[in-house]
């Protein structure tokens, strides 16, 4: 059982929780690290001097873990330190230097070096087994898609600053205004830490992400424990145990799939045609382009409109732990049809994991293995029926989501001090999530035939 959050950290007597960036060393506040993302309307001056700030900023970040990375493939070394860049600026890093600024400069270095203190913590979890079996460990790559270097900025906490009445970014090493539209969230009740402005070429738009360090206190006393059980057909089952069960299809996300899946498949086929020009096919690649970013963003929105919802409703029964199980089955298996994954389990894990944290309940990772084969009420094996049921030996019959998510709760219930109760009847209640909102579905009512009089 791995902890996800912070508020999962006092249960278990664990440090820093992976994922959520928060202390979790007190069980009255936790304090973590946030991001609010700003959209930047800078003018055309401004864009040219942001980009060239921001692709000298990409070459240091691949020259450095060019370095880094042959230091660790060919001697086993891993350069973990931001002073071995730093210790380069007045040599190779000259050009660089001036541009960027003794203190973005070193900043852009403390995020290197961040990256592969990260990478050896991990390499070494995975040594010790403490590393998730789903997590996979990958030295840093290179800032860079399809030839070209991906321009971004690093900005050091001390060196901006924010003016929401104006609703102006001023950057301070380089004396320029940059105006932003939107509303920050968690910056007017935190402290602000490193800024970092990214290019987004497929919408052609600028962004401004700031980390804000916040506090979060807990806003009521949780009594209840729940199970989340995550898949395809439903994205994920939930269970409480009070006898609610909550169950998010997955409809939606299945349809956008297909159709995203056929819309490139059709721009594949006249890309590897011979006969199509040049001219076309910088126009399809950018329209392929698109469409990834399309249906990532219209699948993240549907992922946070079911957290939300899901963390609403659990807080307002009274949850206070959630148990997760993750499906390693599925996710180690090829994208694709069939059985397999969709999307990405582990950022849909850690789109709950945050939210959550948010309203105060804790949450744990557990392994499912077996969870869908026992009933969860008596401990044998069930027999999987039309329509998604379980049926039990002993004459019970279940919706078989529902008891792989009961077997969850009651796998992670396991931690010491805590005990489940299986309810004895269980209120299925179904949403479809969807980009725009999440919609309760209503359920079938018998109809009751009418004759006429007479």
């Amino acid at each position: 059982m791995v902890p996800l959050n912070a508020w999962a950290q006092p249960l278990v007597g664990r440090g820093d929780p992976r994922g959520s960036g928060g202390s979790g060393a007190r069980a009255e506040a936790v304090r973590v690290w946030r991001c609010d993302t700003l959209r930047l309307h800078p003018t055309p001056e401004q864009e040219v001097f942001l980009l060239r700030i921001g692709d000298a900023t990409a070459r240091l970040i691949n020259m450095e873990n060019y370095r880094r990375r042959r230091l660790f493939f060919e001697e086993g070394r891993i350069d973990k330190s931001w002073q071995s860049a730093w210790e380069r600026r007045k040599t190779e890093y000259l050009e660089i230097y001036e541009l960027l600024g003794s203190v973005n400069f070193h900043e852009a270095c403390r995020v290197v070096g961040e990256a592969w203190r990260s990478f050896a913590e991990l390499l070494k979890a995975r040594e010790e087994g403490r590393l998730e079996p789903w997590r996979s460990v990958n030295p840093p790559g290179y800032r860079k898609r399809e030839g070209r270097r991906l321009p971004i900025i690093y900005v050091r906490f001390d060196n901006y600053r924010v003016d929401l009445e104006r609703r102006v970014l001023r950057l301070g090493y380089w004396n320029i205004e940059l105006y932003f539209t939107g509303k920050p969230r968690w910056l007017p009740r935190g402290k602000q830490g490193r800024l970092m402005i990214v290019y987004d070429e497929v919408r052609k738009r600028w962004y401004a992400k700031i980390a804000v360090e916040v506090t979060l206190q807990p806003r009521f006393t949780p009594g209840l424990k729940a199970g989340v059980d995550l898949g395809r057909e439903i994205i994920a089952s939930v269970a409480v145990e009070d006898g609610t069960a909550l169950l998010y299809r997955g409809g939606v996300l299945k349809s956008e799939y297909f159709y995203f899946e056929r819309r490139i498949a059709e721009i594949d086929r006249v890309l590897s045609d011979p006969r199509s020009e040049e001219v076309d096919r910088a126009v399809l690649r950018e329209k392929r382009r698109w469409l990834f970013d399309r249906q990532r963003r219209r699948r993240e929105q549907v992922s946070a409109n079911m957290a939300a919802h899901l963390a609403k409703t659990l807080k307002t029964r009274g949850v206070g732990v959630v148990f997760v199980g993750y499906p390693r089955g599925i996710a180690q298996e090829k994208p694709g049809k069939g059985n397999t994954n969709m999307w990405s389990y582990r950022r849909l894990v850690q789109r709950l994991a945050v939210t959550l944290e948010n309203h105060g309940i804790a949450v744990f990772a557990v392994a499912e293995d077996g969870t869908s084969r026992l009933c969860a009420r008596h401990g044998c094996e069930v027999q999987r029926g039309p329509r998604g049921l379980a049926r039990c030996e002993r004459g019970h019959t279940m919706h078989s989501d529902v008891n792989a998510t009961l077997n969850i709760l009651l796998r992670g219930a396991r931690l010491p001090g805590l005990t489940v109760k299986i309810p004895g009847r269980v209120r299925v209640y179904s949403f479809l999530p969807t980009p725009g909102r999440v919609i309760e579905k209503e359920k079938r009512r018998a109809i009751t035939p009418r004759y006429k009089a007479g």
